[in-house]
């Protein structure tokens, strides 16, 4: 179940940090997708960081997952629009956003490390294997 963590851990790093690295000329588009990337992950850390049970974890896991598989396919469609996103091209007007990720992907790790508290609750475990299910779609 560790190594379990450990991938979840790795992938939403890994999100941050391609949505980090994207650009796009300031379009438009690419400062919403951000927008709502940072959003939905502020949103998990911190509902995941005032979880006091299992099901607290439970309910921030699900709205974390629910909130990424609307994004995962603009996601998707933005990094196929924009091979070059690792060039680390950061698009004018995002710069509020990108420092919100920053911060967010700071507490990812402290986030993650309480889950495993819980990780011994059924719930829990069938949470994290339906988000882990659905990040991997961004692959």
């Amino acid at each position: 179940m560790m190594k379990r963590i450990h991938e979840i851990l790795a992938f939403l790093l890994i999100t941050a940090f391609i949505v980090y690295g994207c650009g796009s000329d300031g379009d438009s588009k690419a400062e919403s997708i951000i927008k709502d990337q940072v959003d939905v992950t502020e949103n998990y850390v911190n509902d995941i960081s005032s979880a006091e049970s299992p099901q607290d974890v439970v309910e921030a896991i699900e709205r974390y997952t629910d909130g990424m598989k609307e994004l995962i396919p603009e996601l998707k469609e933005f990094q196929k629009q924009y091979p070059g996103y690792q060039q680390g091209k950061v698009p004018e007007g995002m710069e509020i956003d990108l420092k919100r990720l920053e911060e967010i992907s700071a507490k990812i790790p402290g986030a993650m490390m309480k889950i495993t508290s819980y990780m011994m609750d059924g719930k829990v475990q069938s949470a994290m294997q339906k988000m882990g299910e659905e990040m991997s779609k961004l692959q």
